[in-house]
């Protein structure tokens, strides 16, 4: 499984991400408002100084069309307010991860940020990934963390992990794979977005 797409009912269905309902935030007349000014955070290179990396934008239509309806998922960013995303992918690893991608979300307010969350928490795993929610320690709070492992149907599937969690207006998120991808590094890791964020 590439760090882009999970296999779902026999087919290939790119990641956005998997987070959980964070806590309610402030009505949308009380909530921080995001300008341009808050560019979307994304893990930087420096992390994994040993992958080769790049940024790119991320925008409603590129979320979209990585789910199974993406209509649905439109009109929910734009109920949301949506103002701008990025993304570092990593490759090349030869330690625990081989693929790592990294994004980060913006919204115009932190109840904006709240919908597109739960929206993700209903419906990640008819829309994205089935995988197995676990609860390592040490992550930071609001995250949901899953787990996905081989199933033996296919040569190319390898061990890999999801996370996402809210920091006000943004959704972080991390989507990891690799042979020798384990909870430990995943958790090393979101330590290390985190303090980005």
């Amino acid at each position: 499984m590439r760090p882009g797409g999970a296999r779902l009912k026999g087919r290939i269905v790119p990641i956005v991400a998997i987070v959980l309902v964070a806590c309610g935030g402030p009505s949308t007349t009380d909530a921080p408002r995001a300008s341009a000014a808050d560019p979307p955070v994304v893990l930087p290179a420096s992390a994994l100084p040993r992958m080769t990396s790049d940024v790119t934008s991320v925008d409603v239509d590129r979320l979209a069309n990585e789910v199974v309806h993406p209509d649905e998922l439109q009109a929910l960013l734009d109920e949301a307010g949506f103002v701008s995303g990025a993304q570092r992918s990593f490759g090349g690893g030869t330690g625990a991860f081989s693929r790592v991608l990294s994004r980060g979300l913006v919204f115009e307010t932190v109840e904006g940020a709240t919908t597109f969350v739960e929206w993700l928490g209903d419906n990640a795993s008819e829309e994205i990934v089935t995988a197995e929610r676990i609860s390592p320690a040490l992550v930071p709070d609001g995250a949901v963390v899953f787990r996905h492992e081989p199933d033996g149907c296919c040569h190319n599937d390898v061990p890999a992990f999801l996370a996402a969690w809210q920091h006000g207006a943004s959704v972080l998120f991390l989507h990891v794979g690799g042979p020798r991808a384990n909870t430990r590094a995943f958790v090393e890791l979101i330590s290390s977005y985190d303090r980005e964020g």
